[in-house]
């Protein structure tokens, strides 16, 4: 009998300009050599776990596609193309670790579902303005925080603030969970949200199970605000075993 799978769920940021649902984080070409150095640093951190499967956050579907740009990659005949951004964290970490590796596929496991963020927000600002001033208050505040760290530090430095359990955690709990008292008792579009926030990560999980087997060592390259949840999944799942990211970082 093997081992359990080893999954290492590593938070990540939007390489590219990111943050569509509330926040706008402004990032750094990562595409420049200063970047490309530094990208070039956690990718011999992340190559310490041994991973013999990479999974990504691109659509289940996009499978065939997304692996015949990493077959490209791989070869150097990698291009502009409609799949993925060569300055995606999918290009510059996922396919340039996989190549070291010597990996012959990587693997999406999202699914997307519709988060009626704006039904909420628009419900509280007209029934608890407390609430959504103060909610908007800590989203602004996350945001900026966010972009002074992403552009005043190095990407692995990121990496590490990103993975610390008190980041997940706090952002779940301010970002996810307190909203659910908007409308409770009434339409409950508060609760709708983070239901539909599980939902998505559930279906990720679901993936996840799909590929990740006895003697397995899996790195899920995912936005740092699904790492609660998956890491949650993951731990509290017996057939697998959960890797800190900060022990690689």
């Amino acid at each position: 009998m093997g081992e359990k799978a080893k999954i290492l769920i590593l938070g990540t940021y939007h390489f590219g300009l990111c943050g569509e649902h509330l926040m706008k984080i402004e990032v750094e070409d990562v595409t420049k050599n200063k970047k490309q150095l530094e990208i070039i640093k956690l990718v011999e951190a992340l190559a310490r776990f041994k991973p013999n499967k990479i999974a990504i956050e691109l659509s289940k579907e996009k499978e065939v596609e997304i692996n015949e740009e990493y077959l490209k990659y791989c070869s150097g005949e990698f291009t502009k193309n409609d799949v993925v951004e060569e300055s995606s964290e999918i290009v510059q970490v996922a396919f340039r670790l996989g190549k070291l590796l010597g990996h012959k596929q990587i693997y999406p496991l999202d699914y997307s579902v519709g988060l009626p963020i704006e039904e909420m927000l628009m419900y509280a600002e007209s029934n608890n303005k407390q609430f959504f001033n103060n909610f908007m208050s800590k989203v602004q505040g996350a945001g900026e925080q966010m972009n002074s760290i992403i552009n005043n530090n190095e990407v692995i430095d990121v990496f590490r603030y990103l993975n610390s359990h008190e980041k997940f955690n706090n952002d779940h709990s301010d970002l996810y969970l307190s909203p659910v008292q908007v409308g409770a008792g009434d339409n409950y579009c508060g609760s709708k949200t983070l239901v539909e926030w599980y939902r998505r990560n559930i279906y990720i999980f679901s993936n996840l199970q799909a590929i990740a087997k006895e003697d397995d060592r899996v790195l899920v390259i995912y936005g740092a605000d699904h790492c609660k949840i998956l890491r949650d999944l993951v731990n509290d799942y017996n057939e697998y075993q959960l890797v800190d990211a900060l022990d690689y970082l």
